[in-house]
């Protein structure tokens, strides 16, 4: 299906059957990624007296309850309210329709060869600095995502807590918020390294009413950096985060 986008007083035009999905997605197999010490999703069956839900076992259908940690093992969206008492829900402000977009590619350096500041002390930690995204980023868009170099395919299945990841630095995050960036899209588990102590500070510093984060995205190298429109597709769970299908649809100039 052709689409027609009408953006910054110019007309797109897209193919919406030819987007590219940058999710990953909950396999219920083991082979998930995992973070923070979470569990692998799981399913079993829903069983009664008199009926199994599932046909290897007799079953007439198949229905199965799910386990998911939506934080930590897939592409998840999450709001403002995954760090405070507000009762915001993520479908309340996800954007529903395409949005601007610009896909980079960055490789993160090590902590201490940047002046950038983080909110708890840092050693050998490899981060993603204000002047990186300087470097890359080329105008500002409604969304931001963001691709670690290298790019390996290991990343739909790493376990996090043995190999940890890159992350912001707070000049960083401040950046893209006088970049007036909405939706920030990552390959990393989060914006934050793993234990800060429980302060969350770059969700802090980034969520304001109506922002989304979207992690553990998977950015094929098939995708070329540059600019796109972007769906994000999720579940409609009355929750701070949902499981979540980002679809980006690269503009050819």
């Amino acid at each position: 299906m052709i689409t027609e986008i009408h953006h910054k007083g110019q007309l797109y035009t897209i193919d919406s059957s030819r987007g590219i999905d940058l999710s990953v997605k909950n396999l219920f197999d083991g082979k998930n990624p995992a973070f923070f010490g979470a569990n692998q999703p799981s399913i079993i069956p829903v069983q009664s007296s008199e009926f199994i839900g599932d046909v290897k076992q007799g079953g007439t259908c198949n229905v199965f309850s799910a386990s998911v940690d939506i934080h930590c093992t897939g592409t998840h969206t999450e709001c403002i309210s995954h760090v405070n008492d507000s009762n915001i829900q993520v479908p309340d402000v996800c954007p529903s329709g395409f949005i601007s977009s610009q896909l980079i590619s960055v490789s993160p350096e090590s902590a201490d060869a940047t002046i950038d500041s983080y909110h708890i002390e840092l050693s050998t930690d490899l981060i993603i600095s204000k002047h990186i995204l300087e470097e890359k980023i080329a105008e500002s868009h409604q969304a931001l995502i963001l691709r670690t170099l290298p790019n390996m395919e290991s990343k739909k299945s790493r376990n996090y807590d043995k190999h940890p990841a890159p992350f912001f630095t707070n000049d960083a995050i401040d950046y893209l918020n006088e970049l007036a960036i909405e939706h920030l899209l990552v390959d990393l588990p989060s914006i934050d390294k793993a234990d800060d102590g429980g302060q969350l500070g770059n969700h802090h510093r980034f969520f304001k009413q109506g922002k989304t984060i979207s992690e553990l995205l998977y950015i094929p190298d098939s995708v070329s950096d540059g600019f796109g429109f972007l769906q994000i597709q999720i579940p409609n769970w009355g929750l701070d985060a949902a499981p979540s299908r980002p679809i980006f649809y690269p503009v050819e100039f």
